[in-house]
């Protein structure tokens, strides 16, 4: 009778959960998409790195008279030095996201022990979102709640409490939205202005080309070639954006649903489901860009 009583007092340590005791499919489901989110992620900073180096590359290629491949890479290294301690912060962001999600999903398949060396401790370079020249990636508030999260993760990935660690997770949903808010930010705004100016950029250097057509038309017509190229893919980058966007809309709304219904409840696993559409769109699109270098 006392280990009955138990288990049921186990049962209500989730509040929404106590219909599905042990059944934390929806939550390893979520975990899996919101993983698969921060993976395609990662490219996405390096295409915007690599928006930057190859600017400058593109100028100096085509209007630098003569072109020295030293300066140029010396001069991309100044230029994009701001822009790459940023981007720091902002992997290390998406980082906690990922290893938030990697921890949900292991507590979920009462597999953390096999996964506690996997998912080791979280890096320290949060200090990162805060040392950019530009604007702040979060404010000092902000920053605050997320150091926290990742104190938490990595204190759950040393205990074996598998109800009480996932419900402690799902509560941090303030925090997750100021990640997710953050990245979605980053996308909208930082991603997004560097495809206008690339776009600006290959509108120039289409017109200095024109200019040097008659000079040099073996040569023009194979950087323009380069050039309609570089704007196909803008294109595909812009798509990218726009599912990455509603996947973290997703994300953020199926997190509140695995904190407000039951894990059976029908509209949570109608709402994982729009989720896992979203994530394998965003998947899709990432997979169709292919960006050249210069």
């Amino acid at each position: 009778m006392r280990q009955t009583m138990t288990t049921i007092c186990a049962c209500l340590l989730i509040g929404g959960m106590s219909s599905a005791c042990k059944n934390f499919t929806p939550v390893d489901k979520f975990a899996g998409q919101t993983v698969a989110i921060t993976e395609v992620f990662k490219p996405m900073l390096t295409h915007s790195m690599g928006s930057c180096t190859n600017n400058v590359r593109r100028n100096s290629i085509i209007t630098d008279r003569p072109y020295v491949a030293q300066e140029t890479e010396q001069d991309l290294v100044r230029r994009c030095k701001d822009y790459a301690t940023q981007l720091a912060g902002t992997a290390e962001l998406n980082e906690v996201l990922k290893r938030y999600a990697e921890v949900l999903a292991a507590l979920a398949s009462d597999k953390l022990a096999n996964y506690r060396e996997e998912i080791g401790a979280l890096g320290g370079s949060l200090g990162a979102l805060q040392s950019s020249s530009t604007t702040p990636v979060l404010d000092a508030d902000q920053l605050d709640k997320v150091t926290r999260l990742s104190a938490l993760i990595s204190q759950i990935v040393t205990q074996q409490r598998q109800q009480s660690g996932i419900k402690e997770l799902l509560a941090r949903e303030e925090d997750i939205y100021i990640i997710s808010n953050a990245l979605k930010k980053y996308a909208q705004q930082n991603y997004q202005a560097n495809l206008h100016d690339e776009s600006l950029t290959l509108a120039s250097l289409n017109r200095s080309l024109d200019n040097a057509a008659s000079r040099e038309p073996v040569a023009s017509n194979y950087l323009k070639a380069k050039l309609y190229l570089d704007g196909r893919q803008l294109q595909e980058r812009g798509k990218v954006i726009d599912a990455y966007i509603a996947a973290m809309t997703e994300l953020q709304n199926s997190l509140s649903a695995l904190r407000a219904k039951s894990m059976k409840d029908p509209a949570l696993e109608r709402q994982l489901d729009t989720f896992a559409k979203q994530v394998d769109t965003l998947q899709k699109r990432a997979a169709d860009y292919s960006p050249s270098h210069w």
